[in-house]
């Protein structure tokens, strides 16, 4: 798993891209107020995208049922 720490201004975009460089996913801060973040998150509709506890959620129910 690739990790990377770094630190944006409102409205600054951070790129996710495959092996070939094709944007998979781009994440844009949209507002910093009192300790909470608000990110964007853009991608296709085929690639998922959940908050963690919502996909240990989703992948628990999916192997119980």
């Amino acid at each position: 798993m690739t990790r990377l720490v770094l630190t944006r201004k409102t409205d600054e975009e951070v790129i996710i891209s495959d092996n070939s460089g094709s944007v998979v996913c781009s994440i844009t801060v949209n507002k910093v107020d009192r300790g909470n973040v608000r990110l964007c998150f853009e991608a296709d509709s085929d690639l998922r995208i959940d908050r963690k506890e919502v996909f240990l959620s989703k992948k628990k129910n999916n192997e119980l049922g």
